[in-house]
């Protein structure tokens, strides 16, 4: 049985906190669920917060939430952070964060999560109806891929649903979605972008729309090799936190599926890039496949 269901919150500092909240609220149509002096916390259904935002002098990711399958989990995800010698805290409470039953830690690639059994859950969503439906998946920076994609499957059960090269390693874990957290080559500990779950692609569509006409950046569309989502990204001005709408998103029912080792290139992160064949005088010639820009570095990563 997985340890992990699903990918709950992000958590994240920001020095300009009314600025933040007013991108994901007019823009990622999420609402306002809390608010505090310096703390916001943002949703789109009935689970207390997608995102939480604090105020900070710098920019950053403070930590990432996960909710377990139960107490048993919990306790032996613990124990095998004491075996590897990786100390753990008592996590958030009720009051201060809406959560039961939690602990935090710091992972060996430079970010903090936190571990939790169950979230609030409000008598209704704050927030209008946009088709959106979970908080899907995160995508973090860290130097190195294998060594985090060991030790997310070996200590919180996590499986490997694809990789590309040694560049980015997408896990699922009990929901079967076919990533929950993206571990992609970079700055350790740097948060690429997390993902909404679109109903489908219309909304897709009309969430790029809508972010162009608030002068948000937000590219073409793109398709997924791996995830086989169609999705948009698009990106807070201030911050450079990108924020990914997908939908048909892959899900894996074969515990023992091990995903493939792709090889990095414009095709793996969009299968639309290569346009189709050119013609020609004397017949047809390859096309270009000339890749696509796909927002942020996050679309490079095939998230």
């Amino acid at each position: 049985m997985a340890l992990v269901q699903e990918f709950g919150y992000a958590v994240y500092g920001v020095p300009d906190l009314e600025g933040s909240v007013d991108f994901f609220r007019t823009v990622c149509q999420l609402e306002v669920s809390e608010r505090r002096d310096d703390v916001v916390f943002l949703t789109a259904d009935t689970r207390h917060a997608w995102i939480r935002l604090e105020r900070r002098p710098q920019p950053g990711l403070i930590r990432l939430g996960f909710r377990v399958t139960g107490a048993a989990a919990l306790a032996e995800i613990v124990t095998r952070l004491d075996r590897q010698q990786i100390a753990s805290s008592p996590g958030g409470t009720l009051r201060e964060d809406r959560i039961d039953n939690s602990l935090r830690f710091a992972t060996p690639q430079n970010f903090e999560v936190e571990l939790y059994e169950e979230q609030v859950v409000l008598p209704a969503s704050p927030a209008p109806a946009r088709g959106l439906r979970a908080m899907l998946h995160t995508v973090v920076f860290t130097d190195d891929v294998i060594a985090g994609r060991d030790f997310w499957k070996q200590t919180l059960d996590f499986r490997r649903s694809d990789q590309i090269e040694d560049l980015v390693v997408f896990l699922r874990c009990g929901n079967n979605y076919h990533h929950s957290i993206g571990l992609a080559k970079g700055e350790p500990g740097r948060l690429d972008h997390v993902c909404l779950l679109a109903d489908d692609i219309d909304t897709v569509v009309r969430f790029r729309n809508h972010a162009r006409a608030h002068h948000v950046k937000a590219e073409d569309m793109v398709r997924h090799t791996a995830s086989g989502s169609v999705s948009v990204y698009l990106e807070e001005p201030s911050l450079g936190i990108g924020v990914e709408i997908a939908t048909g998103h892959d899900v894996i029912t074969d515990d023992s599926y091990n995903g493939r080792l792709l090889k990095a290139g414009p095709l793996t992160v969009d299968r639309w890039s290569g346009g189709f064949p050119d013609a020609t005088p004397g017949g047809f010639v390859a096309g270009r496949g000339g890749g696509t820009a796909a927002g942020v570095t996050a679309a490079r990563a095939d998230g």
